[in-house]
């Protein structure tokens, strides 16, 4: 009993945690790969929902809603880190991105897309973190 107290208190306090998944798989030289994106937000106010992944000639690309639950503009950042089939992180390449800003209205949903840098690149984890805006 007191457990469950304590665990309701900390989610209180810090937040809750919404986490969307997907999988699929592909074959490359006879072999069955699985592809994946996971995408998390630690953040009361931002829910991650509908994700998709899929790939095209070995590129895979993950989407997935993002909502606005309160009332005010949010500023957004998302981060991703790349896989390769050994659950290793790949290097990123000089002048590539791995994060970028958004600012999402109150109750607003929006789509986010993000797209492998390369064939090798078949996990991608993705966190969104949020400032409130004072705009």
């Amino acid at each position: 009993m007191f457990r469950s107290a304590l665990i309701m208190l900390v989610g209180a306090l810090f937040g809750s945690c919404s986490t969307t998944k997907a999988a699929g798989t592909m074959i490359v030289d006879g072999e069955e790969i699985t592809y994946s994106a996971e995408v998390e937000s630690n953040v009361n106010d931002i829910e991650v929902d509908h994700t998709l992944v899929s790939q095209t000639d070995g590129r895979v690309a993950a989407q997935f809603e993002i909502e606005n639950e309160d009332d005010f503009p949010i500023r957004v950042h998302i981060t991703w880190d790349w896989l390769d089939v050994d659950g290793i992180a790949l290097r990123k390449a000089a002048g590539e991105s791995s994060d970028r800003y958004e600012v999402i209205a109150g109750d607003e949903k929006r789509l986010i897309t993000i797209q492998s840098p390369t064939e090798g690149a078949v996990t991608v984890k993705i966190k969104v973190r949020s400032i409130k805006s004072t705009l």
